[in-house]
């Protein structure tokens, strides 16, 4: 069985050189490296199936890392040997050696891996996550982009003038999940055809924040395809419950005891020794 990777990256690429090598030919790999990244990529270049694009600057958060995760799946299904899709970011790597890898995607080939959740969601935050899609929002809503207090207070005055956007799809049934996955090119597929007969759809959510959480998993989860409400990566998401934790040979039997495909976040120099032990389990 042919499998796609799609990869989100934007810094540390001999963590992502890491990742790319573990594959083999039967897999295509797209990558969307941020096009505002300096480091050297020549390495991608080198390798026959991989397929690099860097169309968006991205920020986090931001509409355009949806834009690309859209147009990486639209690139793979091209490919019509390609049976299996994961979505991941360059600082993910899989929990077992590559041979375990095919074996478990060959038995679980119908399965999509997923997780979602309709909203709101009481750990979302500021109305269980609607504010992220009910108003406007000039960028992303992170500490970490620049700009992104003025959007809050932006936000805030929509919120007290009774400023609200609407969403006309799929009766306002909004569901939320986390950004990555592993889904059959069946759900894939319903997705893309949904995105091309609804172009306004995929327009409806810019300016909201972290697009990428909200409009892939509303598509599935009003779809008739089964979920597997597990997105099988193990995150350590440290004590704010925001911030992936750099993982290291100490958090070996968390990862392996978690039954995920794929951990995050890998930091080369400072998960080597994890990723070293994970490839000869």
């Amino acid at each position: 069985m042919r499998q796609a990777i799609l990869i989100t990256a934007y810094k540390d690429l001999p963590m992502l050189q890491r990742l790319v090598d573990y594959f083999d030919e039967d897999f295509e790999i797209f990558i969307h490296l941020d096009r505002r990244c300096r480091e050297d990529y020549t390495f991608l270049l080198q390798c026959k199936f991989a397929h690099l694009y860097r169309k968006y600057p991205i920020e986090w958060g931001d509409y355009r890392h949806l834009q690309a995760i859209v147009m990486m799946m639209k690139e793979a299904y091209h490919y019509e040997d390609l049976e299996y899709f994961h979505l991941l970011t360059g600082s993910d790597y899989p929990t077992m050696p590559l041979r375990r890898f095919k074996v478990f995607c060959e038995e679980h080939r119908n399965d999509n891996y997923l997780e979602n959740f309709p909203l709101p969601h009481a750990d979302w935050g500021a109305e269980g996550g609607l504010n992220r899609i009910n108003y406007w929002w000039l960028r992303p809503n992170s500490t970490r982009s620049k700009g992104a207090w003025l959007t809050r207070k932006i936000v805030n005055l929509q919120r007290r003038l009774g400023i609200e956007r609407n969403f006309k799809y799929f009766e306002g049934k909004l569901y939320g999940g986390g950004t990555y996955w592993s889904l059959s090119r069946k759900a894939v597929g319903i997705a893309l055809d949904y995105l091309r007969s609804h172009p306004s759809y995929l327009r409806r959510f810019r300016h909201t924040s972290i697009a990428e959480e909200i409009c892939l998993p509303t598509i599935w989860c009003n779809s008739i395809i089964p979920l597997v409400n597990d997105y099988k990566r193990y995150i350590d998401w440290g004590l704010d419950g925001a911030n992936p934790q750099v993982l290291t040979e100490k958090d070996y039997d968390k990862i392996i005891s978690s039954g995920a495909l794929f951990a995050r976040k890998m930091e080369s120099g400072i998960s080597d020794h994890l990723i070293d032990t994970l490839c000869i389990q």
